[in-house]
């Protein structure tokens, strides 16, 4: 998943889809992963327990949240709309966190102390199978229902996941659609609902209003973890806006959208047809969230630690600080106080376009001379994250590390020796076209990194990027940059999550995780080899072979392992970092 650019989240192994224990990272689906105390709530390489949960541990309502009081409204501060809003095509963080108050899916995480629970969301359980994981079938809870107070059916949830096969869909997570297609290009398959056709009941059958069954064309053990996700997400046909519901869904959740002033404002309040019995994950202590979207990044973290006003509840949802507020915040017990502190599933990149930029001299030349440290300063420093070696994230299960060319390049770069690179490949003055998003970090990101390129006998030309359709934009595979930052952490915590969708060559489509469109048919085949193993130790071992086997082919400049410090109001309790880096909205309440 993405950070706010894609969660993609915490791993767990396939033999827990059996009721098995498996170390992995906090995140998944959405469960809080840490507290706003300024203490990082997993330090980098610690892996919490992932555990399925029972029937009962499905049962509402959630366990409430020490002091937590209903009432009241909650500002959250973005600086662009949401690029999408429908379960279908949610696959950032940001959008994912926001989606989680809307809809619900058939299941979904909890936290338990130490451990994160995968439960029965709009299902009773987690899911059973008979026969391996091949075929999994699925009960609905009593009382669920939208927000105009219709029951929630087994057509809702099927109607839901066919809409997923639209292939202009595809920015959303494509686990379930693959599975039941047994092919990567699903929608060949089955192109959606839209022109009338149903999914057939060998694939998806539902014999009754509470009851569906999903037909996979092979054993897939982690398709509960999938199920989390929104390709679940129930969707009324009559309510079905095609292109809108990106704007307004209708909501099973908690909150419903009031109003959409699109770029401008969102106002989301009490769904009254949702039931708490019916839901252990989520509460609803609050009576409004209004979300205030086009507020620059400086903006957002100076009104929030000013506090004045209405902004002592307000908070950013995703924004970290930056090169001028780390220090304040760090530096003052009062505002650290009012901020989280977690480590994240991510792992961020500098993703190299390899068919703009195919020799790999060039890429190591590019690896070499990168000015990391240069580009955190602009992200406050140390607090962004530590700098990466690899590609998988340390909450990752089996993560380790291993000899990497970074290891003896200065995170300042080496334009030196990346010139004599250059040089010996032919290639000085070798064009490169860098995308960035315009904001204040990414704006002066892009010069630290264009002086560092530069130096090494590159032409870096900048080119900024819609902010709102970034995502958009550099998952095209006719995309005119060679270069642009984006990051990723597991959808569940194995490297499953990772490899398959961002380095196989196979994936390569429009709207894609294979941002970098790397292609080798080697790795392809060690993923397709891996994917096999049972044992969740032995997997993530493998895992990280191949991850260093990839690398080797550099077709991303590994970043930082992602901070998030996430500044809110004193006036708000409950904040906590999510599975995608952002404040979980699940939980938050308004102290006065």
């Amino acid at each position: 998943m993405k950070p706010r650019i894609r969660r993609r989240m915490a791993a767990v192994a396939a033999v827990a889809a059996f009721g098995l224990t498996a170390a992995c990272s906090s995140g998944g689906g959405g469960n809080p992963s840490a507290t706003g105390t300024g203490k990082p709530s997993a330090p980098v390489g610690q892996q919490a327990n992932v555990v399925i949960g029972t029937a009962a541990d499905s049962v509402g309502p959630a366990k409430p949240v020490p002091g937590a009081k209903t009432g009241g409204t909650l500002n959250v501060l973005h600086r662009r709309d949401f690029a999408h809003l429908d379960p279908a095509r949610t696959y950032v963080g940001d959008q994912m966190t926001m989606a989680e108050l809307l809809t619900r899916r058939l299941t979904y995480y909890k936290k338990d102390g130490d451990k994160t629970v995968l439960i029965g969301d709009l299902a009773t359980d987690a899911g059973t199978t008979t026969d391996g994981g091949k075929t999994w079938k699925y009960t609905l809870k009593d009382n669920i229902k939208f927000e105009d107070g219709s029951p929630i059916t087994s057509a809702d949830v099927k109607y839901g996941v066919e809409r997923t096969f639209v292939q202009d869909y595809a920015e959303g997570p494509t686990w379930i659609q693959t599975w039941l297609a047994g092919s990567e290009k699903y929608w060949e398959f089955y192109p959606g609902p839209y022109g009338g056709k149903e999914l057939p009941n060998d694939v998806v059958e539902t014999p009754d209003a509470k009851t569906i069954i999903f037909h996979c064309k092979d054993v897939e053990p982690d398709f509960p973890f999938a199920a989390s996700m929104g390709m679940t997400a129930a969707v009324p046909k009559s309510k079905d806006t095609k292109e809108e519901y990106d704007k307004h869904p209708f909501a099973s959740g908690p909150y419903k959208i009031a109003e959409h002033v699109v770029d401008k404002s969102i106002t989301l309040v009490k769904n009254d047809a949702w039931d708490p019995k019916t839901d252990a994950a989520r509460h609803q202590y609050v009576d409004q969230f209004k979300f205030e979207l086009g507020v620059a990044a400086p903006v957002q973290l100076q009104r929030v630690i000013a506090a004045k006003g209405s902004d002592a509840t307000a908070m950013v949802l995703t924004e970290r600080l930056d090169s001028n507020t780390a220090n304040q915040v760090m530096n003052d017990p009062a505002l650290k106080a009012r901020a989280t502190d977690g480590v994240g599933p991510y792992t961020n990149y500098w993703t190299i376009n390899t068919r703009r930029i195919p020799d790999k001299q060039v890429r190591l030349a590019i690896l070499t001379a990168f000015p990391r440290q240069q580009a955190r300063l602009a992200e406050g420093g140390p607090v962004a994250g530590d700098f990466a070696t690899t590609l998988g994230s340390p909450n990752q299960l089996g993560w380790a590390k291993y000899p990497s060319p970074l290891d003896s390049i200065p995170p300042t770069g080496d334009p030196e020796k990346a010139k004599q690179i250059l040089t010996a490949a032919g290639k000085i003055g070798q064009p490169i076209v860098f995308g960035y998003a315009p904001t204040a970090v990414g704006q002066a990101r892009a010069v630290a990194i264009k002086e560092g390129l530069d130096k090494a006998g590159f032409k870096v030309e900048l080119k900024e990027l819609p902010d709102k359709e970034y995502q958009d934009v550099i998952s095209l595979v006719d995309k005119q940059i060679d270069i642009h930052w984006n990051g990723w952490g597991a959808d569940w915590p194995t490297g499953s999550t990772v490899y398959t969708p961002v380095f196989d060559g196979r994936k390569i489509v429009d709207k894609g995780q294979n941002l970098s469109l790397y292609s080798n048919p080697a790795v392809d085949s060690e993923i397709d080899r891996i994917l096999k193993i049972t044992d969740p130790q032995v997997q993530g071992a493998e895992w990280m072979k191949l991850d260093q086997k990839i690398m080797d082919d550099i077709p991303v400049v590994p970043y930082i392992y992602q901070r998030h410090v996430l500044m809110y109001g004193p006036n708000i309790g409950g904040a906590g970092v999510n599975a995608y880096g952002a404040i979980d909205l699940n939980n938050v309440f308004v102290k006065a």
